[in-house]
C-alpha cells in the first residue's frame, strides 16, 4: 500500500485509518459489533447501524458529548472509510435505520491504485453503461459527466471502450456474492470522489506539482557541501536556548493581558470612544489617525510599553524626536528614519539616498555625526553593490539599541511625556458625541428661553414695546426640550399665507439686530391692503398623560414676514 505523493495525505487521514482498523477487530479485541444481513447472502455480508458506531467512538475515546462523536463518524463516511448499504445519507445518525459496512483499503483516499482520475472515471461509467440498464443504469448528472468526459477525451475514446468491455468480461467470471460486494464498493468509492451536485465534497485535489519524483530524489543527494551544512545547521540548533511550552504559554498569556486593552477585537468594552465594529462609530478612527494633533490617553499609554511601539507610531516618533532635540542627540532619530526611508525607496533612488545618509551621518565631521563604534562605520563603509539598500542596517541597529537603553527611559520618565499624557487624558471626553442625558458640563449648557418672543443671538431679556405678541407666556417645564423660535424651523409649521398687493411684498415686521447689543429696532413695511400672517407655535406639553388632558391647548400668534426674511445669524446688511 503505497501512498500517492502527488495528493494531500495528511496525518488526519493516516488517523483515521488506525481508526477504521481497530473497528475491523473482532469484538474479543474491543472492535465493532457486526451484524449478518438477513437475505441471500447472509452468510458473505456483515454490517453495522450508526448507533453501534457511535457507541464504539464514545467508549474507545471517552467522547461525553454524543454530537462530537455523531460529527466523527459523519466524516469518517463522508472521506470513503465506511458507505452506507443504501447511498441514501452520508450523515451518519444515532439510530439503527440505517446499515454501513467498512471500505476497502484499495478504495482509501489518497492510495495509488484508488487514484480518481478523469480517465477511470469514464471508463466506470462506460462499464456501467454497458451491464444491464435497470441496475446499474447512469444517473442524470452521471449521464452529464459522461457526455462531457467523452468530449474531453475524444481522442482516447476507443482505449475507453476497450478498457469498460474487458472489466466487464472479468466481472462476469466472478462469483455473485463478490460481484455484488465490489459493484457497492466501487459505487460508494466513485460516490465520494465524484459527488452528485449540492453535496460536499471533502476530497479536493492538491496543487499540480511540475516536476516528477526523480527530480525531487536528484534534488536530495548528498555531497561534501550538503553535509557540511548540515552539521553547521544542526550545532547552531544545539546552541540556541529552548523554552518549555508552559513557559511559552505563560509569555503569551502576559502579553496579551498587556495589549488588550490596545485592541478593540480582544477588549471592546473598554475602547474609546466606542468600538467602531459595534456602535458603527467613526471616531475612533479618527481620534487614532496618523495626521491627528492630539493622540489618546490609550495612544499613549501604548508608548511606554516598549520602544518598538513608540518609534513605530508616527507621532510617538514626531514626539520622541522633539524630545531629543532638547537632549541634543535629535541625528540618532533622523539617522533612523532616513534609512527606513531607504528601505522603501525605489530602486532609481537608492544610490542617491545611500550617498546622502554617508555625507550628513557618516563622514568625518558631518553635519548630523551619529556616534557609532569603529567595527560598527568599517561594516558601512564597505559596500556591497548588490546589498546597497540594507548597508546601513549595522548601524541602524546600534543607533537602535541605544536609545532604547539610554533616550527612551529618559523619555518616559521627562515632563514633555507627562504633559502629553496629562492633555490627552481628556481627549476622548472632547470627541464623545453620543453623550446625551450625561453629567458634566453637557448640563451647565443653558437651554433656551421659554419666553415667546426671545429669538436666538438675543442676549436682552427686556421686551420691545412694538413687538407683537399676544397672550400670555407658558407654563415652563425645566426637563422638556424646547421649542426652537429660529426661523430656520417654521417652514415645518402651518404658515396661512395671504394674498398681498400687487407688489409681492408680504406685510408683517421685519426684524434685524441692531449695532446695540441690547436693543431690537422694529421696521414696519407699509403695503396696501396689510393683512398679518400668524404662525401657530404649540405649547410644551408635560409627559403625564393626566396633566396633558388637563392643560388648555393654547397657542400663540406670533407675527413674522412670509417671505424676504433675514435670519438672525445672517447680520445686517
Amino acid at each position: 500500500m503505497v501512498l500517492n505523493i502527488f495528493q494531500p495525505y495528511s496525518p488526519a487521514h493516516e488517523k483515521m485509518e488506525k481508526m477504521i482498523l481497530e473497528m475491523s477487530k473482532s469484538e474479543n479485541d474491543n472492535g465493532m459489533i457486526m451484524r449478518a444481513k438477513r437475505g441471500i447472502f447472509s452468510d458473505s455480508f456483515q454490517s453495522f447501524t450508526g448507533a453501534d458506531l457511535i457507541e464504539w467512538i464514545k467508549r474507545r475515546y471517552s467522547i461525553q458529548d454524543i454530537r462530537e462523536a455523531t460529527s466523527l463518524a459523519s466524516m469518517l463516511c463522508l472521506y470513503g472509510y465506511i458507505y452506507p448499504v443504501d447511498f441514501r445519507s452520508y450523515v451518519v445518525k444515532d439510530d439503527r435505520s440505517t446499515e454501513y459496512r467498512f471500505q476497502t483499503p484499495y478504495y482509501w483516499p489518497y492510495k495509488t491504485d484508488g487514484t480518481a482520475d478523469s480517465i477511470k472515471y469514464a471508463i466506470y461509467l462506460q462499464k456501467r453503461s454497458l451491464r444491464n440498464k435497470q441496475k446499474h443504469g447512469l444517473e442524470d448528472y452521471e449521464l452529464e459527466a459522461y457526455d462531457k468526459l467523452m468530449k474531453v477525451f475524444c481522442d482516447k475514446k476507443e482505449f475507453i471502450e476497450i478498457q469498460a468491455r474487458e472489466q466487464v468480461h472479468e466481472i462476469k467470471k466472478r462469483r455473485r456474492p463478490d460481484k455484488f460486494l465490489t459493484d457497492q464498493q466501487e459505487r460508494a468509492f466513485w460516490r465520494v470522489n465524484r459527488p452528485p451536485p449540492g453535496t460536499t465534497r471533502c476530497l479536493e485535489e492538491g496543487p499540480k506539482r511540475y516536476f516528477q519524483p526523480s527530480q525531487m530524489e536528484a534534488k536530495r543527494r548528498k555531497n561534501k557541501e550538503g553535509y557540511r551544512l548540515e552539521i553547521n545547521f544542526l550545532r547552531r540548533a544545539l546552541e540556541k536556548p529552548r523554552l518549555k511550552f508552559s513557559k511559552v504559554f505563560d509569555c503569551y498569556c502576559m502579553w496579551n493581558d498587556q495589549y488588550k486593552a490596545y485592541d478593540p477585537f480582544m477588549d471592546a468594552t473598554s475602547t474609546q470612544p466606542s468600538n467602531p465594529w459595534i456602535s458603527d462609530d467613526t471616531t475612533y478612527w479618527e481620534a487614532n489617525a496618523h495626521d491627528i494633533v492630539t493622540p489618546t490617553e490609550l495612544r499613549v499609554k501604548k508608548w511606554a510599553i516598549s520602544f518598538h511601539d513608540l518609534i513605530s507610531d508616527e507621532i510617538g516618533r514626531y514626539e520622541f524626536a522633539e524630545f531629543l532635540k532638547k537632549e541634543y542627540s535629535v541625528e540618532n532619530i533622523l539617522f533612523f528614519n532616513k534609512v527606513e526611508e531607504l528601505h522603501k525607496a525605489p530602486v532609481s533612488r537608492i544610490k542617491d539616498l545611500v550617498y546622502e545618509i554617508h555625507r550628513v551621518f557618516l563622514d568625518k565631521g558631518a553635519e548630523r555625526e551619529i556616534n557609532i563604534d569603529s567595527k560598527t562605520l568599517e561594516e558601512v563603509i564597505i559596500v556591497d553593490i548588490s546589498k546597497e539598500k540594507y548597508v546601513f542596517d549595522p548601524a541602524q541597529e546600534h543607533v537602535y539599541l541605544l536609545m532604547k537603553k539610554d533616550s527612551y527611559t529618559r523619555y518616559l520618565r521627562s515632563e514633555q511625556y507627562k504633559k502629553l499624557l496629562e492633555k490627552a487624558h481628556s481627549q476622548p471626553i472632547k470627541r464623545r458625541f453620543f453623550n446625551f442625558g450625561g453629567s458634566g458640563k453637557m448640563n451647565k449648557r443653558q437651554t433656551p428661553s421659554p419666553k415667546l418672543g426671545r429669538r436666538r443671538d438675543s442676549n436682552s431679556s427686556d421686551r420691545d414695546a412694538n413687538s407683537d405678541i399676544s397672550l400670555d407666556s407658558p407654563v415652563h417645564h425645566p426637563n422638556l426640550p424646547q421649542h426652537s423660535y429660529s426661523t430656520g424651523n417654521l417652514k415645518e409649521l402651518d404658515v396661512r399665507q395671504t394674498p398681498t398687493a400687487s407688489s409681492g411684498a408680504s406685510p408683517g415686521l421685519l426684524r434685524r439686530k441692531s449695532d446695540e447689543p441690547n436693543t431690537l429696532n422694529v421696521i414696519h413695511v407699509s403695503t396696501g391692503n396689510r393683512r398679518k400672517s400668524n404662525l401657530e407655535v404649540p405649547n410644551p406639553y408635560p409627559v403625564n398623560n393626566e396633566r396633558r388632558k388637563s392643560d388648555i391647548s393654547t397657542c400663540v400668534n406670533i407675527s413674522v414676514p412670509s417671505s424676504n426674511c433675514v435670519a438672525p445669524w445672517e447680520g445686517s446688511d
